[in-house]
């Protein structure tokens, strides 16, 4: 085996197994949605009522879980704040984050401007069974079609989105 084999071979091995362990994380960790989820009517802190299924239709739609005192979640929310746009919808759920008052200000004082869903008692994460945060949900025409918990990078976002476009759109 020539040297460049060896070391493609070398560097392949590790990233596979990360990306296998990632995934079996992320599917250990993946909540368990009630069957009617898409269609569940949300109301977002603007006075919007919405639900996933009309939201992810026509594009497909992030929904991140996230809760003010989430680390991680500081470094997801200004990607799904670009990601907001012509080409994919971005819906995110405080969770036991304070009134809506609290939650307006958190986000005015970070310069966040995103649709939110108030979750203050936590009881629609429960519902859902999101057990950590941030976890990010991939919606395409009211099914859940990818699920990450924890720190994702902005390249596993974009990948992510990418692999929907790609196949259900």
């Amino acid at each position: 085996m020539n040297r460049f084999k060896k070391v493609g071979l070398y560097l392949l091995l590790p990233l596979l197994s990360l990306i296998l362990i990632i995934r079996l994380v992320d599917g250990i960790r993946a909540p368990d949605l009630p069957a009617d989820f898409a269609s569940q009517s949300l109301h977002t802190i603007d006075g919007r009522d919405l639900t996933l299924a009309e939201l992810s239709e026509k594009k497909p739609l992030l929904v991140l879980f996230w809760d003010r005192w989430c680390a991680a979640c500081h470094d997801t929310i200004p990607l799904m704040i670009k990601l907001n746009d012509k080409r994919t919808n971005v819906l995110t759920v405080a969770s036991m984050s304070g009134d809506d008052i609290s939650v307006v200000r958190y986000l005015n004082g970070h310069h966040f401007n995103l649709p939110v869903v108030n979750d203050s008692n936590g009881s629609l994460a429960a519902h859902w069974q999101v057990t950590s945060k941030p976890t990010l949900l991939v919606v395409a025409k009211g099914e859940v079609v990818s699920t990450s918990s924890g720190w994702t990078s902005n390249t596993g976002v974009l990948l992510r989105l990418w692999w929907v476009r790609k196949w259900q759109y």
